[in-house]
């Protein structure tokens, strides 16, 4: 059989395919979808900036990331430290002994990185559990705006690139959100 004839036997087969199965699947083109669907947006972000539940959130945040912070600038004052009084001493150290030195204050150099990316992850981390929660107390206020406004599927800000002003929700969820 050449290519020509395999192809037009396929697609004589998937057409029959076609209108075999097509009318087991007649009911589901008259399904609940609207015929033009309401699109809305909101915006968790300034949500969080702008409500009094997203700004105590917020607070709390902030007062986590502010401990970290200080932790990490003991670290890096420590370290500064050491390396200027290394630099003093490197003139009448013996050199096995400077290099001791220097390698010890590289392992703190690497250990300072590693406590950085780790305070970093754990922000990323406390971050998006502060997110989690405002969208658990947001997410009933978003089902009654979209009932209310007749919006069949809302996005959030961060995923769109371009939107119709008409379209953000954003203000309303905002008066919502105590």
């Amino acid at each position: 059989m050449s290519t020509r004839t395999h192809r037009s036997t396929l697609v004589l087969g998937l057409l029959g395919v076609g209108l075999i199965v097509s009318p087991l699947f007649a009911g589901f083109a008259t399904s609940a979808v609207p015929q033009q669907p309401k699109i809305g947006m909101v915006d968790i972000e300034a949500t969080l900036q702008k409500t009094p539940a997203g700004k105590r959130a917020s607070t709390k945040f902030e007062t986590t990331r502010k401990a970290k912070q200080v932790e990490l600038d003991k670290k890096m004052t420590d370290l500064k430290a050491s390396n200027a009084e290394l630099e003093k001493q490197a003139a009448i150290l013996k050199p096995d002994v400077l290099d001791s030195k220097k390698q010890a204050l590289q392992k703190k150099y690497v250990e300072l990185q590693q406590t950085y990316a780790k305070l970093e992850q754990d922000l990323a981390g406390e971050r998006a559990k502060l997110i989690e929660e405002l969208l658990k107390l947001a997410t009933p206020k978003i089902e009654e705006i979209a009932k209310a406004e007749g919006v069949t599927v809302i996005f959030e800000r961060e995923s769109m690139v371009w939107w119709d002003p008409a379209i953000d929700l954003t203000a309303k969820l905002q008066a919502k959100m105590q």
